[in-house]
C-alpha cells in the first residue's frame, strides 16, 4: 500500500486516540467536586482571613485551623450552606459589609465596629501583647514607658493592634503602622532596628515563627497590653428570613 495512503490513516487513528484519552475519562468519572461546587447554591457567602493558627490553608487550599471547624459545624448545625473565600483581611472585611447575605470571620467586637456588622457567635478570646526587641529593651518595660520614651511600635496597618495601641494612649506619630504587615516583616525591622517595640497574639506568634522558620528568640514577650473577643459576624443588611435561620433576631 502506498505511503502516502498509510500516512494519513495513522494520523487519523492518532487523533482519535487522543480524543478518547482525554475525554472518555471525564465521562466515566462523572462531574467533579470543583464543578459541583460551582453548580451547587449557597445561602451564604463566608469571608475569612489567613490568620493561623486560627485560619488558614494546607498545601491542598483547603481551609483550616482551629475555628474552621467551629464555624462550619454552626451554619451546618443551622441548616444553612456556605461559599467560603479566604481573602486579605481588607477585602473579607469590604465583601461582608456590601454583601447582604455575607459572614465574616474571626473579627474583633470592637466599638467603632460594634454598628458595622450582627455579631452572631463568640469563637475565641484574644490576648495581645507588647514584645519588645532582645538585648535592646528593658524586660520589665511597661507601655507607659515606651510611650514616655516617644518610642515606635509597629502594627499592621488597618488592624486590631493599632487599635489597642490607640486605646492605651499611645501617640498616633508613635504608632507604625505597616502595610500589610506580615510577622516576617515587622521582624525584620526590628532586627534591622527600624524600631524596637511590636504587638502580637501569641499564639499567632508562635505559631508563624516555626511554620516560617524566624528567630522567635529575637523577641521577647512584655507586657499584656489588650484582650479582644473575636466572632463570627454577619452584614447588618442581612434579610430577617437567614437571620432567623442563623438564630438571631430581626432587625429593625
Amino acid at each position: 500500500m502506498s505511503s502516502k495512503l498509510i500516512l494519513p490513516r495513522i494520523r487519523k487513528v492518532l487523533r482519535l486516540l487522543t480524543f478518547f484519552a482525554f475525554v472518555l475519562p471525564s465521562w466515566l468519572a462523572g462531574p467533579t467536586v470543583a464543578d459541583e461546587a460551582n453548580d451547587q447554591a449557597y445561602d451564604l457567602d463566608l469571608y475569612t482571613s489567613a490568620i493561623p493558627p486560627y485560619v488558614t490553608k494546607d498545601a491542598q487550599g483547603v481551609l483550616i485551623g482551629s475555628l474552621v471547624p467551629v464555624v462550619d459545624s454552626f451554619i451546618q448545625s443551622h441548616g444553612l450552606t456556605a461559599r467560603a473565600t479566604l481573602l486579605p483581611w481588607s477585602a473579607a472585611f469590604r465583601r461582608t459589609v456590601a454583601n447582604p447575605t455575607s459572614l465574616l470571620y474571626p473579627v474583633d467586637r470592637t466599638t467603632a465596629r460594634e454598628d458595622q456588622f450582627l455579631w452572631i457567635k463568640p469563637l475565641v478570646t484574644t490576648n495581645y501583647y507588647l514584645y519588645g526587641l532582645k538585648d535592646a529593651v528593658d524586660p520589665n518595660v511597661t507601655l507607659a514607658d515606651v510611650i514616655a520614651s516617644g518610642a515606635l511600635v509597629s502594627c499592621t496597618a488597618n488592624s486590631i493592634q493599632c487599635e489597642i495601641l490607640r486605646q492605651n494612649g499611645v501617640p498616633d506619630a508613635n504608632i507604625l503602622r505597616i502595610e500589610g504587615a506580615s510577622i516576617s516583616r515587622r521582624l525584620t525591622l526590628m532586627v534591622a532596628e527600624r524600631n524596637y517595640y511590636t504587638v502580637y497574639d501569641p499564639a499567632v506568634f508562635a505559631y508563624l515563627t516555626v511554620s516560617q522558620r524566624l528567630p522567635s528568640d529575637e523577641l521577647i514577650q512584655l507586657e499584656k497590653v489588650g484582650e479582644m473577643t473575636s466572632y463570627l459576624a454577619a452584614s447588618k443588611d442581612m434579610p430577617a428570613e437567614l437571620l432567623r435561620k442563623l438564630g438571631q433576631p430581626a432587625q429593625h
